[in-house]
């Protein structure tokens, strides 16, 4: 599933926008999650809260903070997510460039240039993404490594807890740990059951981290010293 942000604050435009993606996506059998935000706040909120977005509609001019804002800060955590600026305005040509837009489209959108670029991001996004691959029931099965919040380990199950929902597969967590070692996908593992994403880690203490949704996972004594050796590393490079 592909998630993808409207932002515009005049309703109208949100809603006009939201049916010609709708539109385009139904044509091209595209399973898609959108969400609607009429504040760039709103926007920032929902990413805090729920992680990153695969596409992101912006409207440049808003009432409160504009597009161009929104998008730097968003461009500050994630470099992946496509932006496509929505505007009467072009004035702002230098300060788009900073945040690194996959396009522009202007006011009024036309549903032809909306496709257009729609479709080209969408091939952009399936050729740069790296999926995770497990089966279950003999059934292979793919997911988006980035929407992967943690892996759990229970028995002779993992679970994989993803910005989707849960997932399940046997196997050893060892042996996913091992495969995104191979894949140079960096995940910190913090006891026998828990291999966590670090971009949705909001804190770490002595005895667990906590997750930017909330959730706390419990860190095992013998992983202490290399989570330590990671956070300081994360924060030197931030």
């Amino acid at each position: 599933m592909i998630r993808i942000g409207i932002c515009d604050d005049m309703i109208e435009q949100l809603q006009m926008q939201k049916e010609i993606v709708r539109n385009i996506t139904n044509g091209i059998a595209l399973n898609v999650e959108i969400e609607c935000f009429q504040s760039a706040e709103d926007l920032l909120c929902e990413i805090e809260q729920k992680g990153h977005m695969d596409m992101i509609l912006l409207d440049i001019k808003m009432s409160e903070m504009n597009g161009i804002e929104a998008a730097r800060r968003i461009r500050e955590k994630d470099n992946r997510v496509i932006l496509i600026f929505i505007s009467y305005y072009d004035q702002y040509c230098k300060e788009m460039i900073n945040v690194q837009p996959f396009a522009f489209i202007d006011k009024p959108v036309s549903e032809k240039q909306m496709e257009t670029t729609f479709k080209c991001a969408v091939k952009v996004l399936s050729e740069k993404e790296e999926l995770f691959e497990y089966s279950y029931k003999k059934v292979s099965y793919k997911i988006l490594i980035r929407k992967i919040r943690f892996f759990e380990s229970d028995k002779r199950v993992i679970n994989i807890y993803s910005t989707d929902g849960v997932d399940s597969f046997y196997n050893k967590l060892d042996e996913v740990e091992k495969q995104l070692k191979q894949m140079d996908i960096k995940f910190l593992r913090i006891s026998k059951s828990y291999l966590v994403n670090m971009n949705y880690v909001k804190e770490f203490r002595y005895e667990k981290i906590v997750m930017n949704d909330g959730k706390e996972l419990r860190i095992g004594h013998r992983y202490k010293d290399e989570i330590r050796k990671s956070y300081i590393k994360a924060m030197e490079e931030s």
